[in-house]
């Protein structure tokens, strides 16, 4: 509905400037600055169509493609061709935060009343939202946090939008840290929070080294603390009942792609593949299990060598742009530009224990990530004059 919006909107405006001036000739839609990303983005999305024609089962197949492929291209196409202008792009991000503060503040509320909740290792009970699972919660709020933290840290000058976005820190902190989430707690919220606080200190020319060292021994100390609770070490047991599942769902992973190397088993068809053929007698407890939860297994299997090229480029693309636009962004928008920095770092050691792209809010929330960084990239380089909040 919004490609359609956006186009009929653009084919409005061409008859009104033909209407005006029939000899001249415009683009129906007008056209911007062609950026690497645009190629990776079509690149993948051909990739996961072109694995249509080798998976077994077809459904579930097609339905994949539609939710977490095509409709997000989409996305993607009409966020790159509205070109938004400034004003528009922070409403755009004050809708995203707005959206997981939502996220977060149903789930507080859900266990604040005991309903729909998840009861993990030695009774611990484990937020988890409008998501059917906690871990779920945990891979989209820590897209989110890293935005929240980078505004306090370097949004001066940002006006009420700073103090609401520190604001949104509490619920979403909550939030996270009730989810129990071993890959979000442990991996994902450290490493985001670590490279806003990193790109904060190189800002202000200091060497962030000593509070990097002193936030290291923080955690380790506090997670010393959380292991002497019963219920919390038994989560926090990386060689428990979650860990030994883990290496078995990432040996039968290695072999499916071993049998499948060049376009993987297809899109959501690893559960078929994985309970029907390929699950080890120590996972057999588990045999419901609909993703590898590893990045390089989960596009591996999916979409095989062609999709890990494809995927690894998009990210890839991701990072580099990221990394110029840290280097060229003015003063009003490095905030985003390192929030955004610290969501994928969070996002990259996620997924190492986790799901990775494949889930319609991340397959959305990752090109969200990718058309705001080729936005900034393509801002005049040089002062700005700052706008109101």
């Amino acid at each position: 509905l919004t490609v359609a919006a956006f186009l009929l909107r653009a084919l409005w405006s061409w008859l009104k400037r033909r209407a005006r001036d029939p000899g001249a000739a415009a683009p129906l839609v007008a056209r911007s600055r062609f950026h690497a990303a645009d190629t990776a983005v079509f690149l993948f999305t051909v990739v996961a169509t072109l694995s249509l024609l080798f998976t077994a089962r077809l459904d579930v197949a097609t339905n994949e493609w539609r939710t977490v492929i095509f409709v997000p291209a989409l996305f993607y196409l009409a966020f790159r061709g509205i070109q938004p202008r400034q004003k528009e792009m922070w409403v755009i991000l004050d809708a995203w935060v707005l959206g997981a503060v939502l996220v977060a503040l149903i789930g507080l509320g859900q266990y604040a009343t005991g309903s729909n909740l998840i009861t993990a290792e030695g009774g611990l009970l484990r937020l988890r939202s409008i998501y059917g699972s906690p871990n779920n919660v945990a891979l989209y709020l820590n897209r989110i946090l890293p935005l929240l933290a980078s505004m306090i840290l370097l949004g001066q000058g940002q006006g009420r939008r700073r103090w609401l976005y520190g604001a949104a820190i509490l619920p979403l902190g909550l939030a996270l840290l009730l989810t129990f989430s071993k890959g979000g707690l442990l991996l994902g919220v450290p490493a985001g929070l670590l490279v806003v606080f990193w790109i904060w200190q190189k800002h202000n020319d200091r060497s962030p080294w000593p509070w990097t060292i002193a936030f290291i021994a923080l955690g380790a100390a506090a997670l010393f603390v959380a292991s002497q609770v019963p219920a919390l070490a038994q989560r926090l047991d990386l060689f428990g009942t979650t860990g030994v599942f883990r290496l078995n769902l990432w040996r039968a992973s290695l072999e499916m792609i071993r049998e499948h190397p060049l376009w993987g088993v297809g899109l959501d068809n690893f559960l078929y593949a994985y309970r029907g053929r390929y699950i080890l007698a120590g996972a057999w407890q588990e045999p419901d299990l609909n993703h590898p939860h590893n990045l390089f297994l989960d596009f591996a299997t999916r979409l095989g060598l062609f999709g890990v090229i494809a995927g690894g480029w998009l990210i890839w693309v991701l990072l580099c742009t990221l990394r110029r636009v840290l280097a060229t962004v003015s003063e009003r928008w490095l905030p985003v530009a390192a929030g955004l920095s610290g969501a994928m770092a969070a996002m990259l050691m996620h997924v190492l224990v986790d799901h990775s792209f494949f889930l319609v809010d991340l397959a959305f929330g990752f090109y969200m990530m990718i058309g705001t960084a080729v936005w900034l990239d393509n801002l005049p380089i040089g002062p700005k004059i700052p706008e109101q909040s």
